[in-house]
């Protein structure tokens, strides 16, 4: 077995991280020209700093709210609230949509509901989520909760219909005499790839979600730091908060993308 001599491997090493940083790239490059584009616009039109501030203002508050914990306190509620809505999404939804794909008169029964409460936005479940739970946390996970049920839910089913029938009658060939069994080790395995895919846009729907509904109705989170900021007239504040929103939103996306990645070159 021949060994990679110190310079090969060397050279190795930096091949990867370079084709690491190939994929962050992009994003910074784009993180640049908006940060230039805002500070020409800025220099330019000299609007009130209530109205449009400077980015070093934006980064001194983005600062000042990170040391004094502000910062990563809205952050926890708000990714506390989603992930505790996305988990039970995910348990809910995920049994019914294997249950709903594998059986067409579960499908034709549960369906008509779901095309009924789909189209409706999670945004329009606000006034109601306030009037049943008031504006304690419930509501707000009841919100997220709409937000993320269905992608997941709609994944799923669409993972189980699309499991290739070559897979089922190589199950049958090697071992899997009854449904159940066939349905437990080939099926579901093959709608793994697709229920990532839901879980992943459920949860940016979440963090979408639940940014609107701490707008309207919380007292911690990152959509109260945006909406307090607004009342303030503070437009650094709320530029903060969404920066905030779109950096963790990217980071969530991206761990997301990895992990069905690597779970996709498992499988295979």
């Amino acid at each position: 077995m021949s060994v990679a001599s110190p310079p090969t491997a060397r050279r190795a090493s930096e091949r990867g991280w370079f084709a690491g940083t190939a994929r962050v790239r992009p994003f910074l490059y784009a993180a640049v020209v908006m940060l230039v584009v805002w500070q020409i616009v800025v220099m330019i039109t000299r609007p009130d700093p209530s109205v449009l501030p400077p980015p070093i203002d934006v980064a001194l508050t983005f600062g000042h709210l990170l040391r004094d914990g502000e910062l990563g306190l809205d952050t926890a509620y708000s990714l506390g609230r989603v992930l505790c809505a996305w988990l039970f999404s995910a348990i809910v939804a995920i049994p019914l949509g294997l249950l709903m794909g594998n059986s067409r008169s579960l499908e034709k029964t549960i369906n008509p509901f779901v095309e009924l409460l789909r189209p409706i936005s999670p945004l329009a479940w606000i006034p109601m989520a306030i009037l049943w739970f008031g504006i304690g946390e419930l509501g707000k996970v009841f919100v997220v909760f709409i937000g993320t049920f269905f992608p997941i839910l709609l994944s799923t089913i669409g993972g189980v219909k699309e499991v290739d029938p070559v897979l089922l009658h190589a199950g049958q060939v090697f071992g899997c005499t009854s449904r159940i069994s066939l349905f437990r080790r080939v099926v579901v395995p093959a709608a793994m790839p697709s229920i990532f895919v839901g879980l992943r846009v459920a949860f940016g729907t979440g963090w979408a979600a639940i940014i609107a509904a701490e707008l309207v109705a919380a007292h911690t989170g990152l959509g109260y730091l945006i909406a307090n900021g607004m009342d303030i007239l503070r437009a650094d504040q709320v530029l903060v908060g969404m920066i905030a929103i779109g950096v963790l939103g990217f980071l969530f996306d991206s761990f997301f993308r990895y992990l069905q990645g690597r779970y996709v070159r498992t499988a295979r």
